[in-house]
């Protein structure tokens, strides 16, 4: 069965046992750090650093895991210094995940850089993707590539994962972009990424005054549940994750109110699923 969890983004002002309490509270099996309070990378807080240990004693207490770490690192760059600091970003992370047990390091493709095309900067990106999948090798983590920025497209996201060719490097379908940015019909992003597939991310939407307007799961008209149901009879065992932007649109609803319906709303899907697939059976 697929595992919930859901972001950090989408309680900004929540402290850590708050998040973890109310994971466990809501019926979530796991959370997907994306910064906490005023800090975005979380690897230099005190929580994850000097105070370690008692961060990992809370999440065995409430019996919640952490499902992945989600950081800014990404990998479509040329000058020698920003490719430094994008892999410190994510040695530092990596080491993180490792230490709390996180299977999945969640990354960035990027913009693509000024005078350079999806075409030429293919082979440079690959080569920075091999390179850092070998160090996520150390660390027992695999590096997830998010369907966002210049590569919601997954025709180029296919085409990127045969180029890396590495089995740390894999991808996490944001369910929501290619569809919503990109007009791709669930089963063509699922037969270019599906087999690629480690993590997903929910969120569910409606167009009002041609902008992108987030709601409540099952309330918009990105087809989550074909996604789903896709995922599932593909095998799919990772998590799927909750992600409400609220870090980045404060007017959003609040984390108690959308966070429990999320929850809810997916887990009345996924038994549907399940059901119809044993009554075929």
């Amino acid at each position: 069965m697929i595992k919930l969890s859901f972001s950090t983004l989408g309680c900004p002002s929540w402290d850590l046992e708050k998040i973890v309490r109310s994971a466990a509270k809501m019926g979530y099996d796991g959370v997907e750090l994306r910064g906490l309070l005023e800090d975005l990378d979380i690897s230099r807080r005190r929580e994850f650093t000097a105070d370690i240990n008692e961060t990992k004693r809370l999440l065995t207490d409430y019996g919640i895991s952490v499902s992945g770490i989600s950081i800014s690192a990404r990998f479509a760059v040329i000058d020698p210094d920003e490719k430094r600091e994008q892999f410190d970003e994510a040695r530092r992370n990596m080491a993180l995940a490792s230490d709390l047990g996180a299977p999945i390091v969640r990354i960035y493709g990027g913009r693509i850089p000024k005078g350079f095309t999806h075409e030429t900067i293919m082979p440079i990106i690959a080569q920075n993707l091999r390179e850092i999948g070998d160090e996520a090798e150390d660390y027992d983590v695999t590096l997830a590539l998010e369907t966002h920025d210049d590569w919601i497209d997954t025709s180029l996201c296919a085409r990127l994962m045969k180029e890396v060719n590495h089995k740390r490097v894999r991808i996490l379908w944001d369910l929501h972009h290619p569809y919503r940015m990109k007009g791709e019909k669930p089963e063509e992003t699922y037969r270019n990424i599906g087999q690629y597939t480690v993590s997903i991310h929910v969120k569910d939407s409606i167009m009002e005054n041609s902008k992108v307007k987030y709601v409540l799961l099952g309330e918009g008209d990105v087809p989550i549940k074909e996604m789903l149901r896709m995922l599932m009879e593909g095998g799919y065992r990772g998590y799927a994750v909750v992600e409400w932007e609220k870090r980045w649109h404060p007017e959003l609803l609040d984390p108690e109110i959308v966070l429990p319906q999320y929850a809810h709303k997916m887990r009345e899907w996924l038994d549907e699923i399940a059901s119809e697939k044993t009554q075929h059976h």
